[in-house]
Formats: C-alpha cells, structure tokens, sequence
C-alpha cells in the first residue's frame, strides 16, 4: 500500500510539474507573440533617401557608371538601413558632360519640369526624407524642382545634401524651405565635391554629418 501510495505520489508530481511547464511555455510563446506583434506592427524604418545623380561624364571625374550625388546616397542609406529613391528623367541627359550641361541651362532657362520615370508609391510610410542632388547653374537641377511639386513632403523631415565644384549648396538648402514651408527643412545639410564624394574622406565626412544631426 505504501509503494503504492509513493508512485502514486510521484505521478502526480510530474503531472503537476509537466502542466506547470506546459502554462509556463505557453506564458512564453504568448509573450514572444506580443513582442512580435509590436515589432511588425512598428514601421521600422522610417527613413528614405532620394536622390537625382548623372551617370556619364562628370567634371573632373571622368565617365562613371554611378553618379557623385548617388555615392552620397549610398553612404546615407548604408549608415541608416534607409531605403532610397533615385529620380530617373524620361528624357536621359547626354552622357557627354559639355551637352548636359547645355541641356540643364536650357532646363533652367525655360523653367521646364522634367518628367519622372519612376514613381514613389509609399512616401507616406517615411517620417524623414534625405534630397540629394548636383548643384546645376547654382540652382537645383529642374528635375528636383518635378519632384517636390509633385509629392507632398507636408509634416516630413526633409534633409538636403549636394555635390557641387566650386558652389557649396549655392543657397538651394534655403530655396527648398521656401518652397517646402509645409515641411520641417533643416539646412545644416551636406555640400561636397564631386571628385571628394567618390573618397572614402567623403564617405566619412558624410557619415560625421549624420553623427551631428543625432543619428
């Protein structure tokens, strides 16, 4: 009788223990749920970079396959994990750099609107939006004056950076905030030279510069 008693002491022990084990699995795969639910539903990245950048040749660089204005993008999506935008023109400027040249000034002196290739379907999912862009005639290139008419940057962050030769941001960082003055501008944005963008100084300068804005 008291064998019996004892394994039947003993059945009951591992019941007790095996259903607390099965409650506390449970607690744990419930917990875990939670947490991945909070994740997916917690838009992570919140960041997107755009950019227009000339492929061809470029002053003082020679012919590039990736424009000096989009190593600049690249340094900003690889530190931030953000995504990135190119504008891409219907109508490609000359790869030769004397006739987009030519073909900017005409831009400018027409106050054309390029037409955009592509399209941005879900800027409303980003909260800050990173422009970058060459310095043409010290002004911006037509083609980024397109985009900002034509989506709404109401409420977002919006953080220029440039390349130039010579003309720093040529007063285009003001320029946005006036034309944007439904969006938070900051102009403590980034100007460099083409030829330093392609270096890993302007990797770094670039990099610094997000450090400093907090990121």
């Amino acid at each position: 009788m008291k064998k019996k008693l004892i394994i039947i002491i003993l059945v009951v022990i591992a019941l007790v223990t095996g259903c607390a084990k099965k409650i506390e699995n449970k607690e744990n795969e419930s917990q875990a749920n939670e947490i991945l639910n909070n994740v997916n539903n917690t838009e992570v990245n919140k960041v997107l970079v755009v950019y227009f950048s000339k492929t061809g040749e470029n002053y003082n660089v020679g012919n590039v396959e990736v424009g000096n204005t989009a190593m600049m993008a690249s340094y900003i999506k690889e530190y931030l994990n953000a995504d990135s935008f190119e504008i891409v023109p219907v109508n490609k400027y000359s790869d030769n750099y004397k006739e987009s040249t030519e073909e900017a000034k005409k831009e400018q002196n027409e106050n054309a609107r390029p037409k955009i290739k592509n399209e941005l379907t879900n800027l409303s999912s980003y909260d800050t939006i990173f422009i970058g862009y060459p310095i043409w005639w010290g002004d911006l290139p037509m083609i980024v004056y397109t985009f900002v008419e034509e989506y709404d940057l109401s409420n977002k962050t919006v953080i220029p950076f440039n390349t130039h030769e010579g003309s720093g941001n040529s007063g285009t960082y003001n320029t946005l905030k006036n034309k944007l003055s439904n969006s938070n501008v900051n102009t403590n944005g980034l100007a460099l030279q083409g030829s330093v963008a392609r270096t890993n100084e302007g990797k770094t300068k670039t990099i610094n510069w997000l450090k400093e804005l907090g990121y």
